[in-house]
């Protein structure tokens, strides 16, 4: 790791810091099922509360077939957070969106951003 990337990631915080707005990330991760009782059993769920950018895609974004109307991108620092997975779920005010995919920003040898597309 370099000066550099320590200073870009640090950057990344900041902006986020000051221009993001508070939204609640759930990790759910999956349980074991049992055959007997056809229960599924020992799944957790971690709340983390990132500050987050959330944008619309622009029109170009669509062609591509990927993404589809009213997804959203929703930007977080990777410092200090968690990597957000398909199927997690963001809640931004009184709207929930699940996690469709997720890109990461590098910066040198460490994760600078994570940019997920999200669908209510």
């Amino acid at each position: 790791m370099t000066a550099l990337d320590t200073k870009a990631r640090a950057t990344a915080v900041r902006l986020l810091n000051k221009y993001g707005k508070s939204v609640s990330h759930t990790i759910v991760t999956e349980g074991t099922y049992d055959p007997i009782t056809g229960d599924v059993s020992g799944g957790s769920t971690t709340v983390g509360v990132p500050k987050a950018v959330i944008e619309d895609f622009n029109g170009t974004d669509y062609t591509s077939g990927l993404v589809e109307k009213g997804d959203r991108k929703l930007t977080i620092a990777a410092q200090g957070n968690t990597e957000p997975k398909p199927n997690d779920r963001f809640t931004v005010g009184s709207d929930v969106y699940t996690v469709i995919a997720v890109e990461t920003v590098w910066s040198g040898e460490q994760a600078a951003l994570y940019i997920s597309q999200v669908r209510k």
